[in-house]
């Protein structure tokens, strides 16, 4: 009993932030899916197309993250680190660097720097049903981006408003190949700036980042690299809850150096509706179109979640997607109707 009262006296006299401990996290999600003819990004050609079964991780993770008081007690410093981890065993890379990041909180709001998710893909917000799935968003936006090297400023909350910015310089990124090739070596060679709106039963988000890229597409040429610039405006309304919507729409513009721009646009509206406290059942619909580059992806999916446990949930989807890129020119035409299938188990601790 003495010791106790001790042990509780002595940690009573410890500053907090001997107290303080990192929060240890991570989500296991692995599914069985079968894929036919089904789009995974971008399509250029058959290639892009996948037809097979598979075992996926999709976006396992680990993580320890916590903040902790300084002797100026006005400031306190951040932290996180988080890796993808490949559950399923068929990837020579382990370990992948998620949002790490090192920086200090303040009244003025935070300021960090490390691996972290772009401003437009922080406005996705909890809009896509099918997150960290085959029928991920991903397939149809341009803007899911995680940008290394960053530097941010999150904003404090002004009643619900928080205003981000972004910057990430390319510590000399050759972009593209050949003549067109461009070294980025400038601080602000990718930059974003956002403000999201999270009231009682409103999502509402607008950001903006201009920043670069490289692609893979046989009218331009290979591997061509170029400016990327992007704007999304995300609006979801939870009616309590048993349903949920949002609507995503997205405008990129691709600049190849040394070729004409073209503009993609990605459009996303999304549902929800809680059957009863452990069944969800979900939909949404998925597209993008570009006349510039004469590509058309459109995904309708249907899906359902059970509810385990407090931390364990499966679910089962099912995606119909139809693909169309015939540039002039082009001997790599596809017009193609895919299937997607998807079981999983997720749990998080």
């Amino acid at each position: 009993m003495k010791k106790t009262l001790m042990a509780a006296a002595i940690a009573a006299a410890l500053p907090v932030s001997a107290l303080a401990a990192p929060a240890f996290y991570g989500k296991l999600n692995l599914s069985l899916d079968k894929t036919r003819d089904y789009p995974q990004g971008l399509v250029f050609s058959e290639e892009d197309l996948s037809d097979a079964w598979f075992v996926s991780s999709n976006n396992s993770r680990l993580g320890i993250k916590g903040e902790e008081p300084l002797i100026n007690d006005r400031l306190s410093v951040i932290y996180q680190m988080e890796v993808s981890y490949d559950a399923d065993g068929d990837s020579s890379d382990t370990f992948g660097t998620r949002n790490s990041f090192l920086g200090l909180n303040s009244a003025a709001g935070k300021v960090f720097a490390g691996r972290y998710d772009s401003v437009v893909k922080l406005a996705e917000g909890s809009i896509d049903q099918f997150n960290d799935t085959v029928a991920d968003m991903d397939v149809v936006f341009l803007g899911q981006r995680r940008n290394s090297n960053t530097v941010n400023w999150q904003s404090p909350d002004f009643g619900g408003v928080t205003v981000r910015a972004q910057v990430a310089p390319g510590e000399e990124e050759v972009v593209g190949t050949g003549a067109n090739a461009r070294t980025q070596d400038g601080l602000t060679d990718t930059w974003g700036l956002s403000a999201t709106l999270e009231a009682e039963a409103i999502y509402a988000a607008l950001a903006y980042e201009s920043s670069y890229t490289s692609i893979d597409f046989a009218p331009f040429g290979p591997l061509i690299g170029g400016d990327l610039d992007t704007l999304r405006g995300s609006f979801g309304l939870s009616l309590g809850d048993s349903a949920q919507f949002g609507a995503i729409v997205e405008r990129s513009e691709f600049d190849p150096y040394g070729g004409d721009e073209g503009d993609l646009m990605s459009y996303l509206l999304s549902g929800r509706f809680g059957l009863s406290e452990r069944i969800v059942l979900k939909g949404q619909i998925g597209m993008l179109d570009s006349s510039d580059l004469d590509l058309d992806i459109k995904m309708l999916t249907v899906g359902a979640d059970y509810t385990l446990g407090d931390q364990t949930t499966t679910y089962a989807l099912v995606s119909a997607s139809d693909t169309d890129f015939d540039p002039v020119g082009s001997t790599t035409d596809v017009d193609e109707s895919g299937m997607a299938f998807s079981v999983g188990l997720i749990h998080k601790f």
